[in-house]
């Protein structure tokens, strides 16, 4: 080939090549990543609620735990908390301010046994669910949606709380 016979294959090349490029690029990323669903083990039988004031509480203080012992009652608990999406929106944002107000959630096989599973609902801040199994955290929920499934839940094991609010009344 002479030298200018190969100049339109050149271009024809470099016009081609990132055009394959940007399709190849187009479909890894119009597929989004798959998601591994959390599990609590089918083991834990007992799960014990507790609730944090937080920081601000200005010496209120908290209910004492409370252990569920009820296998239908543990088991709609780990489904509500367990079937949450994960988090949402995914990516930074900004959260309001966070005091620790939480309702947390200890999973066991028995009520003196190790934790299968944690999780901590955080009642102000982004107000999502943290979850711990196997040393593996997942947060999960839409921003914002924390304190509504601590309130079924505590429906659900059929505790009587009140949620603390968002934020404590100044005296």
């Amino acid at each position: 080939m002479t030298r200018n016979a190969r100049r339109p294959l050149l271009l024809l090349a470099a016009a081609v090549v990132p055009a394959l490029g940007l399709a190849a690029c187009a479909s890894a990323s119009s597929t989004a990543p798959a998601v591994a669903h959390v599990v609590i083990p089918a083991a834990a039988h007992t799960v014990t609620l507790s609730l944090n004031y937080g920081g601000n509480a200005d010496g209120r203080k908290p209910p004492a735990p409370v252990t569920v012992t009820s296998s239908a009652k543990v088991s709609e608990v780990a489904g509500l908390v367990a079937g949450q999406p994960p988090r949402q929106p995914a990516g930074m944002i900004n959260c309001p301010a966070s005091d620790g107000k939480a309702l947390t959630l200890v999973f066991r096989a028995d009520p003196g046994g190790p934790a299968l599973a944690t999780a901590v609902l955080g009642l102000d801040g982004c107000e999502f669910t943290d979850l711990t199994v196997s040393a593996k955290d997942s947060t999960l929920g839409k921003y914002g949606s924390a304190r509504s499934m601590a309130t079924r839940v505590l429906q659900v094991a059929g505790v009587a709380w009140k949620l603390p609010p968002f934020q404590w009344p100044t005296a």
